[in-house]
């Protein structure tokens, strides 16, 4: 079982998703944390694990979103599975050992597993809100109403080499884990969901600067619930919001897009941003400088330079 995160200067994110991992009732794995340019503290939070199962890999510059890092791990796994983890999303600690027990029942190429967004609360003391997200139809992805997260997803890695790997931000419509999916149905995947809660996300996306204040008080919280995992599951299914449900009509229309190829969530994204729009409008709620240039200037390299020089000599 190979697992795979994407990590970028959260180190303290990054330590309790590691923690989740390690507390995992299937022992029988190893992580592949894939740096995209990180500070040296990213280094130190996974040599504090002092586990050889354990390996990181640094990209010596950003690529700026995940499906590089993710692609250098899918392309670096080496076990019969390969599973994705965004570094601060948590997994509950069956979620290893049901979802290689659902792949192999299945004998899905894909499977997504439910998880729960846990979304922000604007003060201290407000009631836990959440929403679910993993289900298909009859046990099965269907492109108009399954949305399956980078950290809900595993796929068979001897099926890596026809599904091929995730496109970068600024060619997709919609965010790139779903478009991964969509093109894996459309080339004649088998993508079944588990109906099984074994995923909690923390969307930085949805959480102002939370990339400049580097805070995991909400990932520690959920971690020490899962002590309890069950009494855990029936908080944040109890505080759920129902999604709502679409009209016969708009359902048939959506499925018409996908039989055309359209992902039936780009049309909604294309109302709210442009091509590769939905990263950038991500890096600024995040509190990151705008996406790194893919063919940088020689002025442009020199700056990249400078501050790394200077990162080094004041040690961050």
């Amino acid at each position: 079982m190979s697992v795979v995160i994407a990590t970028h200067n959260r180190p303290a994110a990054l330590r309790q998703a590691l923690r989740s991992v390690v507390a995992q009732t299937l022992q029988d794995w190893e992580i592949l944390v894939i740096g995209d340019d990180c500070r040296p503290d990213t280094a130190a939070v996974v040599a504090e694990f002092n586990d050889h199962r354990i390996a990181y890999i640094d990209l010596p510059v950003n690529f700026g979103e995940q499906s590089g890092p993710n692609n250098i791990g899918f392309a670096r796994a080496r076990g019969q599975f390969v599973a994705l983890l965004n570094h601060d999303d948590l997994w509950f600690p069956d979620h290893l050992t049901a979802m290689t027990g659902w792949i192999d029942a299945t004998g899905a190429d894909v499977i997504i597993a439910r998880g729960a967004i846990i979304e922000p609360t604007r003060m201290k003391g407000d009631p836990l809100k959440t929403s679910i997200y993993g289900m298909g139809k009859n046990g099965f992805y269907d492109p108009v109403i399954t949305a399956g997260y980078g950290s809900a997803q595993m796929v068979r890695r001897a099926s890596l080499g026809w599904l091929g790997p995730w496109r970068p931000a600024s060619a997709c419509s919609c965010e790139n884990s779903q478009d991964w999916l969509f093109r894996a149905w459309r080339k004649g995947a088998v993508i079944a969901t588990m109906p099984h809660l074994s995923v909690l996300n923390i969307f930085s996306g949805q959480r102002s600067d939370s990339y400049v204040e580097d805070t995991a008080m909400e990932q520690e919280e959920f971690i020490n619930g899962m002590r309890m995992p069950d009494d855990l599951r029936v908080k944040i299914l109890a505080a759920a919001v129902a999604p709502s449900r679409l009209k016969k009509s708009s359902y048939l229309k959506r499925r018409l897009w996908a039989a055309c190829g359209i992902h039936p969530r780009s049309v909604e994204f294309r109302r709210k941003y442009g091509r590769g729009a939905f990263v950038a409008r991500l890096r600024e709620v995040r509190g990151l400088p705008p996406m790194p240039e893919r063919e940088p200037g020689v002025d442009d390299l020199l700056t990249i330079y400078r501050r790394r020089s200077s990162r080094e000599d004041t040690g961050e």
